[in-house]
């Protein structure tokens, strides 16, 4: 994992950045329709190492808006309704690991992984064969969660994940070419690819096209300050992870520019050292994240905010407020390095970090703290009864004691909620 927290903070730095010091091109925060856009192109553009998906065709949930929210979607309307999609792009190769549940029929089967969960972690278990070992390709790959605007106006982090997926993507795309080592010899398996007229493209000719293909790719990412060293290891990042972003968490309050979702704060919405059971999982935003937890497992997180600059951890709830959390040393450790990666950049400093009680303030019904202790902290778990959207299953907030057990830090990108 320590190698993700490098290319996690370099995208970072580069959207947080005034200009994009590598090729002299200033950023642009991107609109709800551009990051679709964006989004579209990685599939079609790399589609052996990204799926994208919605919460709302992954898991079935509603939307959040109504139809003048998010106009520009219609692609992926399903029976969800009016409003906005909570797009999820995943990050991973599909050709080593072509098996993964989270490749193969999203909406259909999510029942039945999310079913495996005990299978996995049961103790009592002990056959530990195929069946019983299938959520989420959790036999092959560790998960890394990723979010971006979880509070509307914080613009951000859709950005700088959106610039972190075009570029590992790319360079495991040039890393991959040719798809074989060595010129295809007479008799050979691999399967040949075929012309838009349906014509067989002869094996060696493909071969030839992916050398120069190639070539061209990883020349372009030298001309653009990424060597040889840097496209290995970022090639290497999507080889051996899953990365799940979800660039806008509150897709009606990014796309409206506010805080909160229809007048509710998604960062108070989790069930950690909330008070009522009324006040959480009242969004589509809190909800989206819950079914992403329950159907990975997160060992380490980040999740974008602005409106100061510090990389933030747990505690950040009142109940422990002034007290460290078992993870404590670990944690600040994790975060003094995100901390002198991200610095050296022209015209700033490295940013703080500290304890979100400390650095940043406390709140009940906070993602960080949920992801991180609801599994093993369950006095400050209260299993949920919202109203809105026609209410939401109770027992899917009611945890095992593996799902919620993430470092999921807080990444307060800049001062300036838009710069």
């Amino acid at each position: 994992m320590r190698s993700f927290v490098r290319a996690i903070h370099a995208a970072t730095c580069l959207c947080v950045a005034s200009a994009r010091n590598d090729i002299g091109e200033p950023y642009k925060i991107l609109t709800s329709e551009e990051l679709f856009g964006r989004l579209r192109n990685l599939v079609t553009n790399y589609p052996t190492f990204a799926t994208l998906t919605t919460t709302q065709e992954w898991f079935g949930l509603p939307r959040a808006g109504n139809q003048n929210d998010c106009k520009f979607d219609t692609e992926y309307s399903g029976p969800s309704g009016e409003g906005c999609n909570n797009y999820v792009l995943i990050i991973q190769d599909k050709d080593a690991y072509p098996d993964d549940s989270d490749l193969q029929q999203l909406e259909s089967r999510s029942d039945f992984y999310l079913s495996k969960e005990d299978g996995w972690f049961n103790p009592a278990n002990t056959k530990y064969d195929a069946e019983t070992h299938q959520k989420s390709g959790w036999k092959y790959l560790p998960d890394v969660f990723l979010s971006g605007a979880v509070h509307g106006n914080e613009r951000v982090g859709p950005t700088a994940l959106m610039e972190m997926a075009e570029l590992l993507l790319e360079a495991a795309y040039c890393e991959s070419l040719p798809r074989t080592r060595y010129r295809p010899q007479p008799g050979s398996t691999r399967k040949p690819l075929h012309d838009s007229n349906g014509e067989e493209v002869p094996l060696e000719y493909q071969w030839k096209e992916e050398v120069m293909t190639g070539k061209m790719c990883r020349d372009g990412l030298v001309e653009r300050g990424v060597t040889a060293p840097n496209r290995q290891w970022l090639a290497r990042l999507v080889s051996t992870r899953r990365t799940v972003i979800i660039p806008t968490a509150n897709a009606l309050g990014y796309f409206r520019n506010t805080r909160e979702e229809d007048h509710i704060d998604p960062n108070r919405d989790f069930p950690f050292d909330v008070q009522k059971p009324t006040d959480c999982m009242q969004t589509i935003a809190g909800r989206s994240i819950n079914e992403l937890f329950r159907s990975h497992l997160f060992p380490i997180g980040l999740t974008f905010h602005g409106g100061m600059e510090v990389v933030a951890y747990e505690w950040g709830a009142p109940t422990y407020y002034r007290k460290d959390s078992p993870g404590q040393n670990a944690q600040e450790q994790i975060a003094g390095a995100y901390s002198r990666y991200a610095n050296g950049f022209r015209n700033h400093v490295a940013y703080d970090f500290g304890t979100m009680n400390d650095k940043v303030y406390y709140v009940r019904g906070g993602m960080e703290d949920w992801a991180f202790a609801g599994s093993w902290d369950p006095d400050r778990v209260m299993p949920c009864q919202p109203t809105t959207f026609g209410g939401y299953d109770t027992a899917k907030t009611k945890y095992n004691n593996s799902t919620l057990r993430a470092f999921n830090m807080l990444v307060e990108t800049s001062d300036i909620k838009e710069p």
